[in-house]
């Protein structure tokens, strides 16, 4: 059930991201969603469920709107795996930690999308680009992660009577 519900946040996210959100943020930086949801699998899923799902989501993401078949799939890969093997060292609740992951997966998600592009394709001086926009980006991210946890914990009690045992915010489940 949870799957589905992911599955569900990231047709809800794409949208959204791609064509609701740009014309309400000043050059083309907004909320990246996908990355958001990402971290927040990597918070609440099985390494092996949890990094086939955010591949996926990462192609999804690329068939929707990307231009490289596979750069985001590879991207959240990456943050999913590191941020899957904190959250069993760390306090998952904790608001610095979401601000520490959310800002850390920007860098790493820039960083990476710069070595790929730079690496396997002819994408000349993207890192330019990319460390032009890092700053607004990266704002964003946490605005849009600090108002997306607060609407979690306030849905939390009533997510838990529609979905029994889902992902409330203390329900942390590995299973092989």
């Amino acid at each position: 059930m949870r799957i589905v519900l992911y599955l569900g946040l990231a047709v809800a996210a794409l949208p959204l991201q791609t064509v609701l959100l740009p014309p309400l943020f000043p050059s083309g930086v907004k909320p990246d969603l996908m990355l958001l949801l990402a971290i927040w699998i990597g918070l609440r899923e099985a390494p092996w469920r949890g990094g086939v799902l955010v591949y996926a989501l990462g192609w999804l993401y690329d068939s929707y709107a990307g231009t490289y078949p596979g750069l985001h799939g590879f991207v959240l890969l990456v943050i999913f795996l590191i941020v899957c093997g904190m959250a069993t060292r760390l306090n998952t609740e904790s608001l610095p930690l979401l601000w520490y992951l959310v800002g850390g997966g920007t860098l790493l998600q820039a960083g990476l999308t710069v070595f790929a592009l730079e690496f396997f394709t002819s994408a000349i001086d993207f890192w330019l680009i990319m460390l032009r926009y890092l700053p607004l980006q990266l704002i964003a991210n946490l605005l849009a992660a600090y108002l997306l946890r607060g609407a979690w914990l306030r849905a939390g009690p009533w997510l838990s009577r529609l979905v029994p045992g889902s992902l409330l915010p203390c329900d942390r489940r590995h299973e092989a």
